[in-house]
């Protein structure tokens, strides 16, 4: 009988097709954000855990130059603050693993480079680092090295790094922790030369591709954050060479950086690409220059010009001599639709402290949503209101506007729908699909009314505008 229902199964699952993709949704919190002001601090019990399935700790921890060992770079934040303790009862039903970082831009790359190039400074920075896991409860790893052979390293690097790879990844699979190695992920051949990369890929369990840079603001010319496409550094191009040489695109998780870049612009030349003057302004709650949280620039958005590139699928705006670059549902939807297509391991929201989390502007986390929207397990939310409905009522996939509020707005995807809501004043505009002032907006408001003694409806007539009087 058992052997029937074995045989059985399989016959199913050939019948049925396979079953659907499982995506990693990693969320880095990045525990510098400890040090914004106001709405835009973060704290640990900020998070909606279950909108992640991976929870990364980023800053804080970096190389000892003369030993190679890993160590704490911002003790005050990480010890007498008691962040690495706080961390560990992060982990739920949702978050399977908690990783913490090693690096990140404000790590010298000259410790990394002076780390590989000895086996015993590489062996010093694994026993070192399996010894931190296993006392704060870690379960892995993102290596996070800005950047190899750049930044005061040495062109031997890019063989180097593969020995330190080739080390971890031993020793990590006899403990069971995982190894993410962040990259730049554009193309350009400064960049590329920092990577072997199908040796980085084999050696790895996941591979964060990163398209946004912390030089960019000092680059002097207007640039997108990550354009998807028609841009020297599109996502496009990052993803398929990464699969083409690396060979496992379930290995790669695509970066969605949440975060608002900043620019000063030059004699008001808006377009990308156009000189400018370096970095934003520092902002009062971040107060870090070309550099914004999206909590504290969507209460102000409506105040702006935005305007959205429909090729690069990236909205930006200006406000006087200001321009910024950021992230919306809408471009977002585009690169989770990219990350399907080409079948990746999963995204990374680089980083959930800087979203709106507060719920200011809509919902809370309302950009890590649209993530878990198309990538996560929609059954983790069912302890909060649906944000679906059933499906018949979403014929076409895309952005819509409520057919009798146009302050609300949803989305359909494969016959669901997840709502959203603009904040106070403004209607969501169906041409340039954002939330715009009101007064800037038409807004047709024709319902279909419905009192009490009429013909009933049901759900194959039920019009999407209708209005219940009593």
């Amino acid at each position: 009988m058992a052997s029937f229902k074995c045989i059985l199964m399989i016959m199913i699952v050939l019948i049925c097709g396979c079953s659907a993709k499982e995506y990693n949704i990693f969320c880095q919190y990045d525990l510098a954000s400890y040090y914004f002001k106001e709405r835009s601090q973060f704290f640990d019990w900020n998070l909606d855990s279950r909108l992640c399935t991976h929870l990364v700790i980023g800053s804080g921890m970096g190389v000892d130059e003369d030993t190679g060992e890993l160590k704490i770079t911002d003790k005050h934040l990480l010890l007498e603050k008691d962040m690495l303790n706080s961390v560990k009862n992060m982990k739920t039903d949702s978050i399977r693993k908690v990783l913490f970082t090693a690096g990140g831009w404000q790590e010298e790359s000259r410790g990394f480079s002076r780390m590989v190039a000895s086996s015993s400074s590489r062996n010093n920075f694994c026993t070192s680092m399996i010894a931190f896991m296993n006392q704060w409860g870690f379960d892995g790893v993102q290596i996070d090295w800005r950047y190899p052979t750049q930044r005061g390293g040495q062109s031997d690097d890019h063989k180097n790094f593969v020995l330190l790879l080739e080390e971890l990844g031993l020793i990590f699979r006899e403990h069971k922790f995982i190894l993410m190695v962040a990259v730049l992920g554009r193309t350009d051949k400064g960049t590329l030369e920092s990577y072997n990369i199908p040796q980085i890929v084999k050696n790895s369990d996941f591979v964060h591709l990163m398209l946004h840079d912390e030089r960019d603001p000092y680059r002097l010319r207007l640039a997108y954050n990550a354009p998807l496409r028609g841009n020297e550094y599109s996502i496009t191009d990052a993803i398929e060479h990464w699969i083409g040489h690396g060979k496992a695109p379930e290995k790669l998780i695509l970066g969605i950086p949440l975060f608002v870049r900043s620019y000063t612009m030059d004699n008001n030349r808006a377009a990308v690409g156009s000189p400018c003057k370096g970095p934003g302004k520092k902002t009062k709650l971040s107060r870090r220059a070309g550099f914004m949280t999206y909590n504290e620039w969507c209460v102000q958005e409506s105040n702006w010009t935005r305007k959205f590139d429909p090729v690069a699928k990236v909205p930006y705006a200006t406000r006087g001599d200001q321009w910024v670059s950021y992230e919306n549902p809408q471009s977002i939807w585009a690169k989770m639709h990219l990350l399907q297509k080409h079948k990746l391991g999963g995204a990374m929201a680089w980083t959930v402290d800087v979203d709106d989390f507060r719920g200011a502007c809509g919902e809370r986390h309302g950009l890590l949503r649209v993530i878990f929207s198309a990538l996560g397990d929609k059954n983790a939310l069912t302890t909060e209101k649906p944000t679906t409905e059933v499906s018949g009522l979403c014929p076409q996939d895309g952005f819509w506007r409520d057919g009798w509020d146009c302050r609300f707005y949803y989305e359909c995807r494969n016959g669901d729908r997840i709502y959203y809501e603009c904040p106070e004043g403004q209607y969501f505009d169906e041409v340039q699909l954002i939330c715009r002032p009101a007064a800037e907006v038409k807004c047709d408001k024709e319902f279909v009314i419905w009192r009490r003694g009429m013909p009933v409806y049901n759900f194959k007539n039920m019009p999407l505008n209708l209005k219940i009087v009593d």
